[in-house]
C-alpha cells in the first residue's frame, strides 16, 4: 500500500479550508485577530516560550493567546508558541496563520544530534528535512526530502555569519514517533550526513510551499544519540537558545530583505 492511500493526494482540493473555518467563527460571533505579524518564529514547549517572553518583551495578541508581537518592527515580527508537538498539530497552526496573513515562518527548536562532532548547544541551520513523518505527504508529491525556502535560509546563514555565531548547516531527519528511533536508522542517517533529528521541519517546509509562504528552521542541539546510549542535555542550552532567538529576530527584521515567495 502506498502512502497517502489516495494517489496524487497533494494535487487534490481540500473539503475543509482555514478560510471556511474562519467564516464559521465569524458567523458564531468569534473575533479574529487583525494585523498579525508578517514573520513568525515558531516555538515548541514551555521552556522556549518562557525564554521568548523574558528575552523579547513582546505584546500578546488578544485573539491569539499564543502569539507575541515584538516591538519596534513596523512590518511585524512575532513569536508563536505551538501548544502541541509533531507534524499534524503544526500543519493546522501554519495553515491558519498563513490564512491570517503570516508570510514567513522560522522554527527555533530543539533537536537531537546524530553526529559525534555535534555536541549539546550547537546551532544547526536546516538545509533540508528527511520526510519520515506522515503529514508532509498530504501536501507534496513523494520525495525523500522537503526543503526550506532558499532566500530565507540564506538570510539566516548571512545573519549567523555576520554576528560571528558558530553553527553547522545540513539536513535533518523529521520523524513523528519519538520513541521509535532505532539504532539501524541512526547508523544509516548518520552515514548519510544527516545532522539532527526532530519532529516538525519536513511538515513545515511542505505546508509552507503548499501555502506559498516562506519557511526555514534553526535548531539548538538538546540531546545526543549514539549507538550506545541517548544523552539528554535539555537544561544545558539556555545561552544557545537565547542566541538562536536573537539571530532569527535580526534576520526577520525589515532590513533583512528576506523574500516572502517560495523558491
Amino acid at each position: 500500500m502506498t502512502f497517502p492511500i489516495q494517489s496524487g493526494k497533494h494535487r487534490l482540493a481540500p473539503l475543509v479550508t482555514p478560510q471556511a473555518f474562519f467564516d464559521y467563527l465569524r458567523r458564531e460571533g468569534r473575533p479574529l485577530p487583525r494585523d498579525v505579524p508578517e514573520s513568525v518564529i515558531l516555538l515548541f514547549g514551555p521552556r522556549l516560550r518562557n525564554h521568548a517572553l523574558r528575552q523579547l518583551h513582546g505584546k500578546p495578541v488578544r485573539e491569539l493567546p499564543h502569539m507575541i508581537v515584538l516591538p519596534g518592527r513596523p512590518r511585524g515580527v512575532g513569536t508563536y508558541f505551538v501548544p502541541g508537538i509533531g507534524g499534524p498539530h503544526l500543519a493546522t497552526e501554519v495553515e491558519e496563520l498563513a490564512e491570517l496573513g503570516v508570510r514567513r515562518f522560522v522554527i527555533v527548536g530543539l533537536a537531537g544530534s546524530l553526529q559525534p562532532s555535534l555536541g549539546p548547544g550547537s546551532l544547526v541551520l536546516c538545509t533540508k528535512a528527511l520526510r519520515d513523518e506522515g503529514t508532509s505527504h498530504h501536501y507534496a508529491r513523494a520525495t525523500r526530502y522537503a526543503h526550506p525556502q532558499r532566500a530565507l535560509t540564506a538570510t539566516l546563514r548571512q545573519t549567523l555569519q555576520g554576528q560571528s555565531v558558530p553553527y553547522r548547516a545540513g539536513p535533518s531527519w523529521t520523524i513523528d514517533a519519538v520513541y521509535r528511533e532505532t539504532r539501524e536508522e541512526l547508523r544509516r542517517y548518520r552515514d548519510d550526513g544527516i545532522l539532527t533529528v526532530e519532529m516538525e521541519a519536513a511538515t513545515l517546509f511542505a505546508v509552507a510551499r503548499y501555502r506559498r509562504v516562506a519557511a526555514a528552521a534553526l535548531f539548538v542541539v538538546s540531546d545526543v544519540l549514539s549507538e550506545e546510549r541517548w544523552s539528554p542535555h535539555f537544561t544545558d542550552n539556555r545561552h544557545h537558545l537565547r542566541q538562536a532567538l536573537a539571530v532569527v529576530v535580526s534576520a526577520l527584521a525589515p532590513s533583512s530583505g528576506a523574500s516572502s515567495a517560495p523558491r
